[in-house]
């Protein structure tokens, strides 16, 4: 069951102990605007932790309110995964994958389009999610090279083809071949657990992000009870610099 409820205004390490390994994942909605707004600067302290690597890359953003939601987004992953491991941050890779340093066993996964980011987070298990700015598209032609036949023959409006893309894009950031591994299995979507014949030990879940908004999140493990909640600014702690892309 996945549920939207208000966040943990100062979470603790309770959140991690709300986070069975294997059989949670927790995903936070961020209206970006929300994270650097005038009035937030605890979290707007947490700038100075971004790494040199994040920092260049948002220098190389040419429009200012693009580059402006780049920060914010990689400002919440870190007042978020805080809320998870008493540990100071660090990153660093697996593959393509930005990951944790340490022996917290904390997985996360990022992604952001227009002004809104989702955080997910589990334990023990990869996971993967992607939120899409619902917005008109080639719907058509991006469905015949993207998808897998039977689902390109579904896609008769943009919503339908960023509900499939959002699936394809969670389950590929969790096996880790990025798009190259498109159109990769066959989904049907539901409107809540998408069916995956191909692999039924993963759960895949269309998120309500929002109106205007197509999101997924992918677990390679089942049963898995997903939790969402909306996140709110609170005091920034002490973290240690490291990055994340």
């Amino acid at each position: 069951m996945t549920q939207w409820s208000l966040a943990w205004q100062q979470p603790s390490g309770a959140l991690g102990e709300r986070l069975r390994p294997l059989l949670d994942a927790h995903v936070w909605r961020i209206p970006l605007s929300r994270v650097l707004a005038p009035g937030s600067a605890d979290v707007y302290g947490l700038l100075g932790e971004l790494s040199d690597e994040e920092l260049r890359r948002a220098a190389r953003i040419t429009v200012d309110e693009e580059r402006a939601r780049f920060l914010a987004s990689h400002v919440a992953l870190r007042d978020v995964l805080s809320g998870y491991t008493p540990e100071a941050l660090r990153f660093t890779r697996d593959g393509d994958r930005p990951v944790l340093a340490g022996a917290s066993g904390i997985e996360f996964s990022l992604s952001r389009s227009g002004g809104l980011a989702l955080i997910a987070v589990t334990s023990g298990v990869r996971v993967g999610v992607d939120v899409e700015e619902i917005r008109e598209v080639d719907h058509d032609g991006l469905a015949a090279r993207t998808l897998r036949p039977e689902e390109a023959a579904a896609v008769r409006e943009p919503v339908t083809f960023f509900r499939y893309w959002t699936c394809k894009e969670a389950y590929l950031k969790v096996d880790g071949r990025g798009l190259a591994g498109l159109p990769g299995p066959s989904f049907t979507l539901t409107g809540g657990e998408v069916s995956f014949e191909d692999s039924p030990e993963w759960t895949i879940t269309e998120l309500d992000a929002g109106s205007g908004h197509a999101a997924a999140l992918a677990v390679p493990a089942r049963p898995v009870t997903v939790r969402a909640f909306d996140w709110l600014p609170r005091p920034a702690r002490a973290h240690r610099k490291g990055g994340v892309s």
